[in-house]
């Protein structure tokens, strides 16, 4: 895999962005996007997400943990994360059939949206 320099690069030049652009976005100097692309510097955390927001893109990617650019679950990988989780909404936990609800809106809803994009 890629390291972070690497892949900060490709992004940065993949959305037609100069160093000093990039650095700009993120609040910091051209020479600090140089020093990542080259492995010299490495960012904290704050920066790393702020560079996955730029980019729509996930940490891991940036970090060569992953060749995926996002998460993209499977119909039934989403419907295990919900069941599964402790989703909440507007601070209250949902129960079984407040998942349930949810699970039919998504199933009644993505094949309009997905034609919606064709």
């Amino acid at each position: 895999m890629n390291s972070f320099g690497e892949i900060l690069r490709f992004e940065r030049e993949r959305k037609g962005l100069s160093q000093e652009e990039l650095g700009q976005l993120i609040n910091a100097v051209k020479s600090t996007i140089s020093q990542y692309e080259l492995g010299k510097r490495k960012p904290d955390i704050d920066t790393l997400q702020q560079f996955a927001d730029i980019f729509n893109c996930h940490v891991d990617y940036l970090l060569g943990r992953t060749d995926k650019k996002s998460f993209q679950p499977s119909t039934k990988e989403l419907e295990e994360i919900l069941r599964t989780s402790n989703v909440q909404f507007d601070g209250a936990p949902l129960d079984d059939t407040d998942k349930e609800e949810v699970l039919d809106f998504l199933r009644y809803i993505w094949p309009k949206l997905k034609n919606k994009k064709q």
